[in-house]
């Protein structure tokens, strides 16, 4: 069984932090916040190594919105199998085969550059794996987070381990900057592999299947016919899926704007592109850190509205920002709203389906963030035809009058 070591996690919560240490209370818990500390700086690190190499190979915005939207391309087709196959499968082996995916992957890559026979065609296939892999691995671990801690503590188990994922991305992002400067394009992509390969020691140290495991295991076909079927009679469920999507075209895609600010607007190189994605992550740590301590959210969907709609406006300042250090703050600012945004989606999805289908709420989330390449793409195209200012004021002012639309015509979710 999954127990708590340490006290009984239906107690009322006697600190703050009650949230945090009765999550942390999980051995298993334990073990996949290490886990993700060590595999996840890899995402981190990409976020620079990616940016970098595409405008250093080609100097084209388009081509860097081009390389995000190709990393996430994967989400909508394997969101659509990760969900019926996490239900189906021991979500713990799903985890191992994608993070070994993820350290081949990245192996590769720093072999090809290493030896200067990296070309842009190669580099989008490696990114398109890149992404393929992290949605599986995503897909399959935030499964079992609940899985370990219960819808009770549903929101503060994804709170915590994502915590541990954001850490570690903002120290990946830290380091890829000077280990670009110092030792050359290869070196980020070959300390990804290793902390794949740590992160994937760890997760054959996971024991427990999870007492929230569904007991009953739905066939992949059934599973998808299922799927479609809570689609159309769950306007929850459809209704979050269309807000992750919103989220991540208007929202998460100023990412690809990151470069171009730092190489092209900043003029601050790869160090300070490396400093602008760390900032990303410090804020993506503040926010996460946040939702962990406060624990169990009375109205988690008035908060993720409210939480959307500064997600915009914070994006309509950053375009505004004329210093290095102003645009750092912003982007640091604009990551708390996104990454408060994308805890609290994750939660709700799996709080609106029945326990036996949580791996597909999963799924419709991986589906929701796989149309990132509209908005990469969009918001590169935007920033090469205009400016980075112009970019980020149009996405900004989109998704904050999308979060008053919800608000307006969805009082369910308000509500809840």
């Amino acid at each position: 069984m999954s127990t708590p070591v340490g006290g009984d996690e239906t107690q009322a919560p006697q600190s703050r932090f009650a949230g945090i240490t009765a999550a942390l209370r999980y051995p298993d818990i334990r073990t996949l916040f290490i886990s993700t500390f060590a595999n996840q700086f890899g995402q981190g690190t990409s976020h620079v190594i990616i940016g970098w190499l595409v405008l250093d190979m080609t100097g084209s915005a388009l081509l860097v919105g081009a390389a995000f939207a190709v990393r996430s391309a994967p989400n909508l087709i394997v969101g659509l199998a990760a969900g019926p196959i996490t239900d189906r499968y021991d979500r713990r082996i799903l985890m191992k085969i994608a993070v070994i995916g993820l350290m081949l992957t990245a192996l590769t890559l720093s072999g090809l550059v290493y030896f200067d026979v990296i070309t842009i065609s190669i580099l989008l296939c490696g990114v398109f794996f890149l992404g393929a892999f992290q949605a599986m691995y995503m897909t399959a671990r935030q499964a079992y987070v609940y899985d370990i801690v219960g819808a009770n503590r549903a929101i503060s188990g994804l709170a915590l381990i994502g915590l541990a994922q954001r850490i570690s991305q903002l120290i990946g992002a830290l380091l890829a900057g000077t280990t670009i400067l110092h030792i050359g394009g290869s070196g980020p992509f070959l300390a990804m592999a290793i902390g794949y390969l740590i992160g994937l020691t760890c997760i054959f140290m996971l024991v427990e299947v999870g007492d929230s495991a569904p007991d009953r295991q739905e066939t992949i076909v059934e599973n998808l016919i299922n799927y479609f079927k809570a689609l159309r009679s769950n306007r929850l469920l459809l209704s979050l899926m269309i807000s992750t999507a919103g989220a991540e075209i208007l929202g998460f895609s100023h990412a690809v704007i990151l470069p171009i600010l730092a190489l092209q607007v900043l003029d601050v190189g790869p160090e300070g592109l490396g400093l602008l994605t760390a900032s990303r992550f410090v804020g993506a740590t503040v926010g996460i850190a946040g939702l962990a301590i406060a624990g169990d959210v009375k109205r988690p969907g008035a908060l993720l509205l409210t939480t959307m709609f500064f997600f915009g406006i914070s994006q309509i300042v950053l375009g505004y920002a004329q210093t290095f250090w102003v645009a750092v703050t912003l982007v640091a600012i604009v990551n708390i709203m996104a990454t408060m945004s994308d805890v609290l989606h994750q939660s709700l999805l799996q709080l609106s389906v029945s326990n036996e289908q949580r791996g597909r709420a999963m799924g419709s989330w991986i589906i929701g963030i796989g149309t990132a390449p509209i908005g990469q793409s969009e918001v590169g195209l935007l920033a090469g035809a205009t400016d980075s200012k112009t970019a980020l004021l149009i996405n900004g002012a989109s998704l904050a009058i999308l979060a008053l639309i919800m608000a307006a015509l969805l009082p369910k979710l308000r509500k809840l």
